[in-house]
């Protein structure tokens, strides 16, 4: 009787055991999905201060223009600040997630009022008293004072946040680490019970051999089980490694080698092809990896060229047994024997990419589990590349200007600065390129800001043909755009501003009369370090350069004044 209550708290010991192990990935998997909550919540909050500054940068830009020039045009931004800098700061209040958080941006808010009143003053006086009494005004350095304390906020808030990133990894790498440690405790605690196990009944051996016999055959069950779930602990950890390399990758693009070598250790002896779907190029699946002896694949595809994208689920063939997909058909693949199977890669109902295996195990048993092997990775590398490809979509957005393409102002400051520094290393030249469409303001009167839209996106496309892949082409605000060149001259600056300025003038109208006949542009050109020793000292010459152009008549390229 007590060899029985033995042999009951041992099965139910082994049984609390495995579905701990059982319990892990998924207890893994919901620690792993808060940590991202979080993390992305830091970096849309990020965002809302970032543009808070934006804003006031571009409204400040704006009031230097109407200070230099006297036209109201240049207040476009300020008054854009006006309206939207309210909504923004109380939407960043809303989402802050602390008492700190809400009290630093209480401090920026401020700021930021002191500035749009800096500005409506110096604004005012512009308007009432003429640029000699603005200058006086500005010199009195309040507004740069605001900005600059601005800047620090935002800049220690930046600081904050990646340390706090640093953190959210830290703790996803302990979760993935402590997963690791239960499972294998669990594997040991199975062993340990399989061996009390084991001595409870050598003992019954010896009284009854018919109750032997039985203990015997749950023992090989028990021996099973504990095989089963060490090698479950082992495809959770090649797991878990492939899905932590895919997160770490800086494009799902680049995740090819990761994927393949995870399948590779995860069903040896298999073959496969892996597919991503292009987020620029929606429809057509890529060719990212190959491994095993993995038979002749396109490089592209279509949906339509295999099954299981067509019905949305995993498809599988052996020999002729079932129709063959048309993209291996098609590369002479379907001659090769064993089994082939085809898991889309999906998430949230939207398709990722796709996972070919071939040449799978014969015996059904063995086949079966590798198949579900195949369709929970696959489930789990979906979602780990949608999120890869939502943080390059963030990434994207956070350095893109979503009208022209082009990289924002942001972008542009911070390559600025990182060339200015590349260019003092290695003594070499690097120009500066600020150029305004002439009379935008008569596009947006007189045709609609649609067709204002349409001119820049175009005046945009042609900047970005006539420019060299080191160069850095960015919206700076407005109509006004900026090209940074790094080792190039002053003379070969003017020679390629001139020859994309006649680009801009010489493109054909707008269909249907929707927009002008003829658009130009107004070019300013400064090098470093002849017209500046810094960025805002080079800005400020070409800037100033091109407001000349603009004075001596417009379209036309006009070089930075000797300092």
């Amino acid at each position: 009787m007590r060899s029985k209550k033995n042999i009951k708290f041992a099965a139910l010991a082994v049984f609390l055991v495995m579905v701990l192990v059982a319990a892990v990935p998924f207890w893994l998997d919901r620690s792993t999905t808060a940590l991202v909550h979080d993390l992305r919540a830091e970096l849309e909050q990020q965002q809302r201060v970032d543009s808070i500054l934006d804003m006031l940068r571009d409204a400040e830009t704006g009031q230097r223009g109407f200070i230099i020039t006297g036209n109201e045009v240049f207040l476009e931004p300020w008054r854009h600040a006006e309206q939207a800098l309210p909504a923004a700061i109380r939407e960043a209040k809303d989402k802050a997630g602390s008492d700190a958080e809400r009290a630093n941006l209480r401090h920026i808010a401020r700021l930021a009022e002191l500035k749009l009143a800096e500005l409506d003053e110096t604004i005012a006086v512009r308007r009432a008293e003429g640029f000699a009494k603005t200058a006086q005004t500005v010199g009195s350095m309040r507004g740069k004072a605001y900005m600059d304390e601005l800047r620090r906020l935002v800049a220690a808030r930046h600081v904050r946040t990646e340390a706090r990133r640093a953190e959210l990894r830290t703790e996803m790498l302990a979760a993935s680490r402590r997963s690791f440690m239960v499972s294998l405790a669990a594997t040991l605690i199975n062993i340990c019970v399989f061996g009390a196990l084991l001595v409870v009944l050598a003992r019954m051996l010896r009284e009854r051999r018919d109750t032997a016999l039985q203990l015997e055959h749950k023992a090989e069950q028990l021996a099973s089980a504990v095989e089963v779930g060490t090698r479950q602990n082992r495809e959770l950890r090649i797991v878990a490694e492939m899905l932590r390399a895919v997160e770490a990758m800086p494009s799902s693009l680049d995740t090819g080698a990761v994927v393949a070598r995870g399948f590779a250790r995860l069903l040896p002896g298999a073959g496969g092809t892996f597919f991503a779907l292009d987020g620029d190029d929606e429809g057509t699946l890529h060719q990212l990896s190959r491994w095993g002896d993995a038979s002749a694949q396109p490089s592209e595809m279509t949906q339509d060229d295999c099954w299981a994208l067509q019905h949305g689920t995993q498809y599988k063939t052996s020999g002729c047994d079932r129709p063959s997909c048309a993209h291996y058909r098609s590369h002479g693949g379907d001659g090769k024997g064993g089994m082939r199977l085809c898991v889309p890669l999906v998430t949230h109902d939207e398709l990722i990419g796709l996972v070919h295996l071939e040449d799978l195990a014969r015996e059904a048993g063995v086949r079966e589990e590798q198949e579900q092997l195949a369709v929970t990775v696959a489930e789990q590398l979906a979602l780990a590349l949608g999120n890869a490809r939502l943080r390059e979509s963030l990434r994207r957005q956070s350095v893109l200007d979503p009208l022209t393409g082009l990289f924002n102002r942001r972008y542009f400051d911070e390559t600025l600065r990182r060339e200015l520094a590349r260019s003092r290393r290695m003594a070499s030249p690097l120009s500066l390129v600020v150029l305004d469409v002439d009379h935008f303001k008569r596009v947006n009167d007189g045709f609609g800001h649609a067709a204002g839209d349409a001119v820049l996106r175009a005046i945009a496309q042609l900047v970005r043909q006539s420019i060299r892949y080191c160069d850095v082409a960015c919206r700076y605000g407005g109509e006004e755009l900026v090209i940074l060149m790094p080792d190039c001259a002053q003379s070969d600056a003017l020679r390629r501003a001139e020859s994309l300025r006649a680009d801009i003038a010489g493109a054909p109208p707008m269909n249907d009369g929707a927009g002008p006949d003829t658009i130009t542009a107004s070019f300013g050109v400064a090098e470093f370090p002849l017209h500046g020793p810094d960025a805002e000292a080079l800005f400020r010459a070409a800037d100033q350069a091109m407001y000349r152009a603009k004075r001596e008549g417009r379209n036309r390229v006009v070089r930075a004044a000797q300092p």
